[in-house]
């Protein structure tokens, strides 16, 4: 078979409810490898709370992080490296949206850069920072960041996303990670950012193009991958909408090793 780029969503995905990918996922994933194919992971988590599940499946590929804003591989000097910021007033105008909204907490993340406007705790996909040495402000912000995650309650969702896509039409604005209620975040990258295009960037490495991609998401932050790639799988547990643009779908949840079952199957490992 001609080698496969596979390009994995984190939560909701790959992950199952615990945040661990499975032993029988991690023995596909390296089945996959010696077969051949790449495995690239896709993720809108940033690169601290990413970098794990790169070393657990010992890649050596390059890694999507922030929604295809940056691209790196972990832990080394790569000439392809790309981040796409957003400017630093931006940002800082987007910061004060805290007046008119109710928000828990914000966060100007990029590439080794985590700073949070308050002390914060029990945020999904965030460590707890009781004491931090510096909050979000003017003062602090000292480069332009990959992003600015915005979390809040899902009733806040819908006039908060129309406000900043009113307010700031050179940002893209998207949720991930499939949760919901108290900890919905809300992630703010540089227009035009996407998986999609994050592994247009990368395939000429590998002399492939989409149509050589498998591509398993779960979430919106996930459509423009999985429409591009040659094949399109939305988990089991996808978001519908998701599920109906996708070309198939696992007959497993992220909890059941969806992906791996998928691809033992589809590849013959």
């Amino acid at each position: 078979m001609q080698p496969k780029l596979i390009a994995l969503d984190l939560d909701g995905t790959l992950l199952n409810g615990k945040e661990k990918i499975s032993q029988r996922t991690k023995r596909v994933l390296a089945a996959a490898q010696r077969a051949g194919h790449h495995v690239v992971i896709a993720t809108g988590r940033p690169d601290n709370i990413s970098e794990r599940y790169y070393d657990q499946l010992h890649l050596t590929t390059p890694m999507i992080n922030f929604n295809g804003a940056l691209i790196h591989r972990p832990h080394q000097h790569w000439a392809g490296e790309r981040q796409l910021t957003i400017h630093r007033q931006t940002a800082l105008a987007l910061l004060q949206l805290r007046q008119a909204f109710p928000i828990r907490a914000v966060v100007a993340e990029g590439k080794q850069l985590l700073l949070p406007d308050r002390p914060v705790a029990h945020l999904p996909f965030f460590p707890s920072m009781r004491h931090p040495r510096a909050l979000l402000a003017q003062e602090t912000l000292r480069r332009d960041p990959i992003s600015m995650t915005f979390f809040i309650q899902a009733k806040t969702l819908p006039a908060l996303q129309q406000a900043i896509q009113t307010q700031f039409p050179e940002v893209a604005v998207q949720t991930w990670g499939a949760w919901s209620g108290d900890n919905t975040a809300l992630e703010v990258i540089q227009q035009a950012t996407n998986k999609a295009s994050a592994l247009d960037h990368i395939l000429p490495q590998f002399g492939l193009t989409q149509r050589d991609v498998i591509a398993f998401g779960d979430d919106d932050n996930d459509a423009e991958m999985l429409t591009a790639a040659g094949l399109g799988i939305a988990m089991a547990n996808a978001k519908p909408q998701i599920q109906a643009l996708a070309g198939h779908t696992t007959r497993h949840a992220n909890q059941a090793d969806g992906v791996a079952r998928f691809l033992a199957r589809y590849l013959a490992l």
